[in-house]
């Protein structure tokens, strides 16, 4: 069975043509220095959170940082998101080397414990599988 090549794309990459908000991504990223690092699990804290939403100890405790939702059949979710320590916040409870992988900002592909990912060194925070930073250094600079 053939495969139609948008339906290839990954699931919860950018809209648009394939590969133009990766290409558009490493330009902008050209002559930054990246930092090569193995990727370890961390700890996450989860919670369920009603359908009128997160109760504002949760939320504080989200804040900004990175999270996943997951919706239950029931009308809830279950929200998770790195543990940064100290004390949960009451509803959230922590479960051990749940914050399994994390995603390369340009391909969308997963980064998972032990393997190795690309962080850009100084300034904004990216973090790119091998394979875009391999396709990185090819790309000539203006």
């Amino acid at each position: 069975m053939r495969v139609a090549p948008e339906a290839r794309r990954i699931v919860g990459a950018p809209k648009g043509p394939p590969g133009d908000e990766r290409s558009r991504l490493l330009r902008r990223l050209r002559g930054r220095k990246f930092d090569r690092i193995r990727y370890r699990a961390q700890d996450a804290l989860v919670a369920l959170v009603p359908k009128r939403g997160p109760p504002r100890g949760i939320r504080a405790a989200i804040g900004r940082s990175d999270r996943r939702w997951y919706p239950l059949k029931d009308g809830t979710h279950l929200v998770k998101w790195p543990y940064p320590g100290g004390a949960p916040p009451r509803g959230a409870r922590i479960e051990r080397g749940r914050w399994d992988h994390e995603h390369c900002a340009a391909c969308n592909r997963h980064i998972v414990p032990g393997r190795t990912f690309w962080q850009t060194a100084r300034g904004s925070c990216f973090w790119l599988c091998p394979y875009c930073h391999r396709r990185l250094r090819t790309l000539r600079h203006p």
